[in-house]
This record gives structure tokens, sequence and C-alpha cells, in this order.
């Protein structure tokens, strides 16, 4: 479009002087418009996209060499014609990037050759024009294409990031899924080797009570004995598979992650019910840990509040410290990490600088 409009304007201009030069319409003048609409037209279908002359294929390079050689030939032939030489030093300061195309200015010292000598100088003049149109239009597409660039990199980076994101979320989610199942096969061992023995060799004795017995008597109480023992192993399989979801005790975790950080003074508020989901603990512990780390490698804060909080409709954490550098605490994968975190669980996250960094993160109730 800027294109377009810098050729318009030089059409004008081309067609003042030769008006100018002959005031009466003649048979010339319409020639002559036509043919600088023609040659812009052309000209233009050539090049849709302003690219330099060596970016162009070949037969649009050679169509342009057709084009331009015509008018500069027709432009000597006729001083009509002579007039549109500025539409041609236009086309050649934009396609060309050495400044050869200088020498056209010549040209309307040869069409104008019998012409009063102000003619080429009007033309020179619009040479002038042609030359900072076509400068002026090159800095804006090559502005605009540095636009796109950027634009086209910048999204690519976003969604590079937010896949690393993602990729950093599950890799942690797993290294906690992970602690968590080694948590409940030690746990599990402990019962198998323990109480599950004990329980075994207990129920194996109550059989063998049972089958030796020849009191009527006792029949009963040892097949009540037997249930017991049977009823009571079935209760803990079941207590081993539910060890998945409630072997992560989230204040133990959260106190556990704060003991790491002697050198700072840590105020912990918990006050949450006695059920925490398993997502809602994994997200605050993330979130915690990655929190901490971002004190110790960004704030120059020495205190931090942890409150960990139930409300009847929401879950709550907020984590604050007292640093005052706060757009280095604020930047960085750990602040969309944490964001993404809660999103994933339709929460809601923000953060705030006000008397120091805050993050402040709520998770509906399930």
């Amino acid at each position: 479009m800027a294109i377009l409009i810098d050729k318009l304007i030089l059409f004008l201009c081309c067609m003042l002087p030769l008006y100018q030069h002959t005031p009466v319409t003649t048979l010339f003048h319409v020639l002559a418009a036509l043919t600088a609409i023609i040659f812009i037209c052309l000209c233009s279908l050539c090049n849709l996209d302003g690219m330099p002359f060596h970016k162009l294929p070949k037969a649009a390079r050679g169509s342009l060499l057709g084009l331009w050689g015509i008018l500069a030939g027709i432009s000597i032939c006729s001083p009509v014609f002579g007039f549109l030489l500025p539409l041609l030093f236009y086309e050649l300061a934009f396609a060309s990037r050495n400044y050869i195309y200088f020498a056209a200015c010549l040209l309307p010292f040869f069409s104008l050759r019998e012409e009063p000598a102000f003619y080429p100088q009007i033309e020179l003049l619009l040479f002038v024009l042609a030359f900072l149109l076509s400068y002026k239009t090159k800095k804006l597409i090559g502005l605009e294409q540095n636009l796109h660039l950027l634009r086209d990199t910048s999204t690519e980076n976003a969604l590079l990031l937010q896949q690393k994101n993602k990729d950093l979320i599950e890799r942690q989610n797993q290294e906690i899924h992970i602690a968590t199942l080694r948590e409940r096969n030690r746990i599990a061992r402990e019962i198998h080797d323990n109480v599950g023995h004990m329980l075994s060799r207990s129920i194996l004795q109550a059989g063998a009570l049972s089958a030796l017995n020849q009191q009527e008597n006792l029949k009963i109480p040892l097949n009540d004995l037997s249930a017991t023992l049977l009823a009571a192993m079935t209760s803990v399989r079941e207590s081993v598979h539910n060890l998945h979801d409630d072997s992560i005790d989230l204040k133990a975790a959260i106190c556990d992650l704060s003991s790491n950080f002697s050198d700072y003074h840590i105020h912990f508020t918990y006050d949450m019910g006695n059920f925490v989901p398993a997502p809602v603990k994994y997200c605050f512990i993330s979130i915690t840990k990655e929190a901490l780390s971002n004190i110790v490698r960004h704030s120059n804060g020495t205190d931090i509040t942890i409150t960990l909080r139930e409300h009847p409709s929401l879950y709550q954490l907020i984590i604050k410290d007292n640093g005052t550098n706060i757009v280095q605490n604020s930047d960085g994968m750990g602040i969309a990490n944490m964001q993404e975190r809660v999103k994933h669980l339709n929460g809601n996250f923000s953060t705030s600088t006000e008397n120091g960094f805050q993050i402040f993160a709520s998770v509906p109730h399930t």
C-alpha cells in the first residue's frame, strides 16, 4: 500500500509539469497518462511484495528490466514521456542496493534537450522526491518485516516456554509421585513384614486350633476369632492400598522444606482440615518449594511468611517475603510454572509487590 501511495504521488507530480508544458490536452497527454498507469501497474505486478531486485525471481527481474528500458527509450524519443522519468527513477531507487541508478539523472537532459532548462531541473527535483519516497518506504517495509519476525519469534518462544513449563510440571509431578510410591512401599513393607506376618500366623494358629478342637463349646469362639483375624487382614490390605494418597502430610512436608532455609526467619501458619486432596497437596508443596528457591536466588529479604488456610469453598496458600528487589523476584520461569499448576486445578494465582513480594494461590474444593 505504501508503494502504491508513493507512485500515485509521483504520478500527480509528473502530470503537473506536463500540463504546464502543454496546457491544452492532446492525445499525447492521454497516452502519457495511460503509459504511466500501465507502467505503475506492471511494475507493481512484477514485485507485489516490494522485495529488493536481487531477491526477485529471474522472470520478474527480466520483466522489470524490460519495462524500465521501454520507458527510458520512449522518453528519449518523445519529450512528453520524459516527464514520466521520476516513476522510473523511483523503481530504480527502490529496487537497487547501490547508487548506479543515479546515472538515470542524465535521462531528463536527453529527453528534454529541446525544452527550456528549468524542465530538466524540475525533473531532477522530482527525482529527489522519488529517492526520498523510496528510502522512506524501504525503511518502513524493513521495520514491518522486523516486526513480523519479532512477533513470530515471540509467539514461538511463548509456545516453547509453555511446553517447557508443562514438561517441568509433569516432571515435578512425577518426582512427587515417585516419592509417594517409595513412602507407600516402605510402609507396605513394614506392614507386610510385621503386622501382616503376625496376622497370617494368627490365622493359621486359629485354623489349627479349630481343626484340633474337640470341644463343642469352643467351636463358635474359635470361628469368631478366625473371622476377626481375617477381617483384620482385609482391613490392613485396604489400608495399604489407600497409602498412595494418604502418605503425604502437607504440614510436615512444608515444615521439612522450611527447615532447609535456616538463614531466614520463617513464620508458618497452617489452618487446614484433616483431609486435603492429593492434587492440592502436590500443587502447594511444589509452589512452596519453587517460591523458597526464588527467594534464595533473587530476593534480599530476611523474613518469609507461609500461610496455608482452608476456607469453606477453597484452599489458600500465601507466601510473602520482605525483599526490595521486586522486579527480579517476580520474573522467570518459576512464576509461570506456579501459575500453570494452579490453573490446572481451576484455581486463581496472583502476585503482589506491596511491602515485599507476595504469592497468592487459591484452589476450589472439588
